[in-house]
């Protein structure tokens, strides 16, 4: 299986394929084929360095990234995520599923706050885009310590979406991560749910001064 992770070369895409490409052909995608391509070489570089392991991560452009896979993950900061979204629905391999685990928020006074696109969520606003089915996942993980290879991030992956085989598949991949624990919440019409738990987490880690936070249901 093809994962291709557009927005690959920031915090959370970067951690995602580190992590994914032991198991899976990594693309990583960049609006630049130039740095897509600098950053796959790192990342392979640092995996081999710190698991001992040859990994197959390449970097393309954005739209180049997406033909090719059979899963896109839609990693860019929410700003620039129905930007993006239209410009891949050209491009996106027809038989693919994205995943979205991009967080519509703003800072208020008080913290953050969760701030979705026209009163849907924002996996929502990407599904009547790219018109293949969509999964919210991903929101919750702190970048930082799922891009560590030296630690094991024993966190829950809440999961939305309207196809069951798409589900299937990312919890698959979720699986794929030792001691992530993928949880299906629900129809993508519940992904908003998801998406407010992460200035919920970030509020909570400014508030009490604490560091890579996430979520683990007990």
């Amino acid at each position: 299986m093809k994962i291709a992770i557009v927005g690959g070369t920031g915090d959370l895409g970067e951690a995602l394929a580190k992590r994914l490409c032991s198991k899976y052909e990594v693309i990583v995608g960049s609006r630049s084929a130039e740095k897509a391509s600098v950053a796959a070489q790192k990342i392979r570089q640092e995996v081999k360095k710190t698991l001992g392991t040859e990994v197959v991560v390449k970097g393309f452009q954005n739209e180049m990234a997406s033909s090719l896979a059979d899963v896109v993950v839609l990693a860019v900061p929410y700003e620039f995520a129905l930007e993006t979204a239209n410009a891949l629905s050209k491009s996106i391999n027809p038989n693919s599923i994205l995943v979205c685990p991009v967080v519509p928020m703003k800072k208020g006074e008080g913290g953050f706050e969760y701030s979705p696109p026209n009163s849907l969520s924002m996996a929502q606003a990407v599904s009547n885009i790219v018109k293949v089915p969509v999964v919210a996942a991903f929101h919750t993980l702190p970048a930082e310590r799922l891009g560590d290879l030296s630690v094991q991030p024993d966190f829950d992956v809440p999961i939305c979406g309207d196809s069951k085989e798409a589900i299937e598949t990312v919890k698959n991949i979720v699986l794929s991560i030792p001691n992530l624990r993928p949880l299906v919440v629900g129809p993508l019409k519940l992904s908003y749910l998801v998406e407010s738990l992460t200035p919920l987490i970030l509020n909570v880690a400014i508030k009490n001064k604490l560091k890579n936070l996430s979520i683990k249901f007990v």
